[in-house]
Formats: C-alpha cells, sequence, structure tokens
C-alpha cells in the first residue's frame, strides 16, 4: 500500500547559518532584559522591540523578524502586555514612567 502524497511540499528543514543563530541571540537577550532588575537594561529591551524602522542593521527587531517570518506585531503586543503587567505590579516603576 502508496503512502498519499502531501497536499503541499514540505521544506526540509536546515541547519541555521551562524549569523541566523547569532541574530536567535540578540533576540533570546532582548526578551530576556525585558525582566532585567536594571532599568536602563530593560529601557533598551524595550527600544528594541517598539521602535519602528528606525534601524537598519541586520540585528534590529525588525529584520531578524522578516529573516524567521515571524510577526513583529504580534511580538509587540506580548512585548506592551508585558511592559503593561509589570507596571502595574510595581508601582514605582508607573510612577517613574
Amino acid at each position: 500500500m502508496s503512502r498519499p502524497a502531501p497536499l503541499a511540499a514540505q521544506p526540509r528543514p536546515r541547519a541555521l547559518k551562524s549569523e541566523e543563530v547569532l541574530m536567535l541571540a540578540v533576540l533570546e537577550q532582548a526578551l530576556a532584559d525585558l525582566d532585567h532588575s536594571c532599568p536602563a537594561v530593560r529601557a533598551d529591551a524595550e527600544a528594541y522591540f517598539l521602535a519602528y524602522g528606525l534601524d537598519s542593521s541586520a540585528f534590529s527587531f525588525e529584520a531578524v523578524c522578516a529573516q524567521f517570518g515571524f510577526s513583529p506585531s504580534a511580538i509587540r503586543a506580548v512585548v506592551r502586555e508585558k511592559i503593561r503587567a509589570r507596571k502595574a505590579h510595581h508601582p514605582a516603576i508607573r510612577r517613574a514612567a
């Protein structure tokens, strides 16, 4: 008995290039930095995610999303919610902002 053909060709997984590994590491670090104890580090991470079109480097948030097919707007929505939740739980942050 033969197996039915898939409806669409399935892309073969490939190894990430070293630049892509670095791009993902930048994104991962920025996500981790949103929870950093230092306000300056948190501010830099927020700026990384919430800046629109200001940085044309290969490691900008927009470039990383484009490379991997991520939705910048969906990630930004999660980041904004995370910021709102942190400010709601820490009134001193809300007053300083």
